[in-house]
């Protein structure tokens, strides 16, 4: 964690989702960054930050997320789509994202395996937020990352 943290704080970025929106993935993930970060709490992302701007890709202000429906014992699953902002967190150090996080399912979109159990991003919508995390995480400074490797 001491090693992470370490790394993370000198310009690189962490992303992350919680597979198929799974809540105890969600709880142990909080859990963790708020003992790697705890004067850096995870909060939203703003709809206006530059994340999710076309500086960075794509224009980003609506989404289409898909959550299951509770139904009865035995029913056959269901599951609404509900459109709105995009639902990303954060840890910002120093006016950047170090960490940024979806409780909601990404990565299983990405890979056209989307279910209805699955609460998450639809597969256009989430390769949309993750070509935007990926290439505001590229545009950060991370000449610190590796140490000083210069030589006079």
């Amino acid at each position: 964690r001491d090693a992470l943290r370490d790394y993370l704080s000198r310009g690189p970025v962490l992303f992350a989702d919680a597979c198929c929106g799974s809540t105890r993935f969600d709880r142990s993930f909080r859990d963790l960054m708020g003992q790697m970060f705890p004067d850096h709490p995870l909060q939203p992302i703003p709809v206006d930050h530059e994340l999710f701007s076309d500086v960075t890709a794509h224009r980003i202000d609506r989404v289409r997320l898909r959550k299951m429906v509770a139904g009865a014992a035995n029913a056959a699953m269901k599951s609404r789509t509900e459109v709105g902002p995009p639902v990303l967190e954060g840890v910002e150090i120093d006016g950047r994202y170090a960490v940024i996080y979806s409780r909601y399912d990404i990565s299983c979109a990405l890979e056209n395996q989307a279910s209805l159990a699955c609460d998450g991003y639809v597969e256009e919508d989430a390769m949309k937020v993750a070509m935007n995390i990926v290439l505001y995480s590229m545009l950060q400074d991370i000449s610190g990352a590796w140490g000083d490797n210069t030589t006079d």
